[in-house]
């Protein structure tokens, strides 16, 4: 078993705050187990996270996201990963916006009412698979940097996809504006034709595994 280490010293190992270092493993962005306030990290799966993602600090400099770098990548990581079992797509949504936890309750009902306003008009099915709600607007006063929120279904759910089979994964996609929501949705989209990608989502990866592609596919572009 490699050495483990509590919330202070992984913030240290990643040259990142506690408090960031608690969101990423309570949104499932960060290899850890138990619960807050006893968290613990193994070194190798914070080292290896840090190699994926790029977000080692240097000493006494917080890590940051680049989405120059990589737009689909940095949605995620200041986003979230999880899973859970709704029963209808509206629930499903639900999910997905409220594992952005570190949003008030009073952001992410806003965020929940605008993305089914938008799931209303028409559906956000993609196919393969894979649903892809957002608001119709941009929620500006809540969402000031572009963020992806990945919710994999331990059931499947008819979604009225655009080739009709069931939706496994919700990529939840929200953007501070409407050039950056256009950008990041035609990111989404290309991403979608790495085949590779299609059939790591539907074993419902880990957050490591999942950026890990994601790297990957940004390079080969």
């Amino acid at each position: 078993m490699g050495e483990r280490m509590d919330i202070t010293g992984a913030a240290r190992l990643l040259g990142s705050p506690e408090s960031t270092v608690v969101r990423w493993a309570r949104q499932g962005l960060l290899p850890c187990r138990g619960s807050y306030p006893e968290l613990r990290f193994e070194r190798s799966a914070l080292e290896r996270w840090a190699r994926v993602t790029g977000m080692r600090g240097r000493a006494g400099q917080a890590a940051r996201v680049d989405y120059q770098d990589d737009l689909l990548a940095a949605g995620i990581l200041r986003g979230a990963v999880g899973s859970a079992q709704p029963t209808d797509a509206a629930k499903a949504i639900g999910f997905a916006v409220n594992q952005l936890s570190d949003l008030p309750e009073e952001a992410r009902q806003e965020i929940t009412d605008a993305v089914m306003e938008r799931e209303r008009m028409a559906s956000t099915g993609l196919g393969r698979g894979v649903a892809l709600p957002h608001p119709r607007r941009p929620v500006e006063r809540w969402i000031k940097e572009p963020r992806l929120s990945v919710l994999f279904l331990e059931e499947s759910l008819d979604w009225a996809a655009i080739d009709g089979q069931p939706v496994s994964t919700v990529l939840l996609l929200l953007s501070p504006s409407v050039p950056m929501h256009l950008e990041l949705l035609a990111r989404v989209s290309m991403a979608l034709h790495d085949s590779t990608l299609v059939e790591l989502l539907r074993s419902a990866p880990d957050a490591v595994a999942l950026l890990e592609r994601v790297r990957v596919i940004h390079r080969e572009d």
